[in-house]
């Protein structure tokens, strides 16, 4: 990317910063686009009655031959999946004729499974964006500048410009980001009723060390509960012991970081930092605060709390994570963020749709994302479902979930534009406000716009992969002594080119400084 383009991103983000997403904030209860740089009026979901003006190409629908879109997102598979999608295929006839299957990928290293997808050259239309820039970069993606242009044109015109430049790799737009949040955190949700139970104050947390206190007390008062429960894809690695610097590569599996004071590119694994954090949570291992099977265990951390397993979960955190959170473990939950909100190419990042190459209707996929983007009564029925099955109506735009409805695990963040959705009864009506705040007090990058172009260094980060995920687990699940198993760990990613990853990092990273 070129200084020219990273400098117009920043300029992007500091003059939206204070504010909601331009897209976001024009979604109010009569769906008109909100001029640029202003915030919505109102607070509320646009009205299930109202739709978003189509495409042109959706105009001319009688014309096109119906065609079946596949998607596949995070999360579930939700038992009750089939009617939401004949609900949304109904809808879907008059709009673009076509159907939607739903492909709900558990928790379980869902990115493996879309990389086997990618590497078999399987037929699909689109995908959750895991491990983004390495699979642009290798082109599983098709590029989507024209497709936007022509057949989401609304979608363009409102969403976020960083969004857009955060999704471009090489001069090709290769997702469509969701548009929520600018920043990311990472911290804490939550059981509200333990909390209360036993007082905690969540509020004093400024580090990962205090949670200890509260894990000692839910060690003696709750013999069946885990006071730190973790699984095989969640653990104590969402927070970072290097506040002052950012992940570049795009995979979170390769140990390369940027440190902000010397805009130097490191291994995170080879420094005395992380030894201290590992060491800690071995002595909360040994203490018996981590479940015993904590590397292996495929519990999702929803399901661990609703259970009565856990009592917290934890990761990435946005303005409604409190709604997101008590929505998924179906109980109240408080929310307590530990980390600073960023806004970093890689937020940015987050969460996107991509077209694959391999899809047979692209120009369809492109209609269905911008409906998605636009249209609140398919979004609502994406992501919350069919009224009086799955929610029920307690006010215009509020809704109460029914537990146990068998469709609740796609999430807002994940897909679309957030502010098409409905409010959670127990939720913040004043949610534009919340972005607002979150957005304000965001900390942005000073490597914004900086995107890695992993191409010369594939086979290296691939087998980078492989040996991170055969010892992350362990290290950071506290089974094991942990000096030792870093030794190794180094020791191979050494002998596997991690210094040539990390030279070519830092070379795109010099120029790209050179070039601001």
């Amino acid at each position: 990317m070129t200084g020219k383009r990273g400098t117009g991103l920043l300029l992007s983000l500091v003059l939206m910063i204070g504010m909601t997403l331009s897209g976001c904030s024009g979604n109010n209860n009569n769906n008109k686009t909100a001029a640029p740089g202003k915030t919505a009026e109102s607070t509320a979901a646009p009205a299930a009655t109202e739709t978003a003006k189509a495409t042109e190409a959706t105009e001319t629908t009688n014309e096109l031959e119906q065609v079946e879109l596949s998607l596949y997102l995070p999360g579930g598979p939700d038992k009750d999946v089939a009617s939401v999608e004949q609900a949304i295929n109904a809808y879907l006839k008059d709009k673009i004729n076509a159907t939607i299957k739903i492909n709900q990928l558990s928790w379980d290293k869902p990115a493996d499974k879309v990389n086997l997808m990618i590497q078999s050259g399987e037929v699909f239309d689109m995908v959750f964006t895991w491990n983004f820039m390495t699979n642009a970069a290798k082109g599983a993606y098709l590029p989507l500048e024209e497709l936007l242009d022509t057949y989401a044109k609304e979608t363009k015109a409102q969403i976020n410009p960083a969004y857009l430049q955060a999704a471009t790799v090489n001069g090709h737009l290769y997702a469509v980001p969701t548009e929520k949040e600018l920043g990311q955190s990472v911290g804490f949700a939550f059981d509200k009723a333990i909390v209360d139970k036993y007082g905690f104050d969540v509020n004093s947390i400024t580090k990962l060390e205090d949670i200890e206190p509260m894990l000692k007390t839910i060690k003696e008062k709750e013999p069946t509960m885990s006071p730190l429960f973790m699984n095989h894809t969640d653990s104590l690695n969402w927070f970072t012991v290097y506040p002052e610097s950012e992940d570049l590569d795009g995979s979170n599996e390769i140990p390369t970081l940027l440190d902000y004071k010397t805009m130097k590119v490191f291994n995170e694994y080879d420094t005395p930092e992380i030894v201290e954090r590992l060491k800690l949570i071995r002595k909360w291992y040994q203490a018996g605060y981590i479940n015993k099977n904590g590397a292996t265990d495929k519990t999702e951390l929803k399901d661990a709390v609703k259970s009565g397993k856990a009592w917290f979960v934890y990761g990435n955190m946005n303005p409604t994570s409190t709604n997101d959170w008590t929505r998924l473990a179906e109980r109240p939950m408080i929310i307590k963020t530990l980390l600073p909100v960023q806004v970093s190419t890689k937020s940015l990042q987050g969460s996107m749709l991509a077209i694959s190459r391999t899809s047979k209707n692209p120009e369809r996929a492109m209609m269905f994302i911008n409906l998605i983007h636009t249209d609140p009564v398919l979004y609502n029925l994406l992501t919350f479902g069919i009224e009086g099955k799955h929610y029920n109506k307690v006010g215009e735009n509020t809704v109460d979930f029914i537990p146990d409805s068998g469709y609740n695990s796609v999430s807002s963040w994940m897909i679309g534009n957030v502010l098409l959705n409905y409010l959670n009864k127990s939720e913040d009506p004043k949610r534009v406000q919340l972005y607002t705040d979150w957005n304000k007090n965001s900390k942005v990058s000073p490597v914004i716009g900086f995107v890695f172009d992993s191409t010369k260094v594939q086979s290296q980060i691939g087998a980078l992969i492989n040996i991170t995920k055969q010892y992350k687990n362990t290290l950071y699940s506290g089974e094991q002594d942990p000096e030792p198993i870093l030794k190794e760990m180094n020791s191979k990613l050494k002998a596997a080119g991690l210094e040539a990853v990390i030279n070519e990092i830092q070379a795109q990273m010099d120029a790209f400084l050179a070039a601001k």
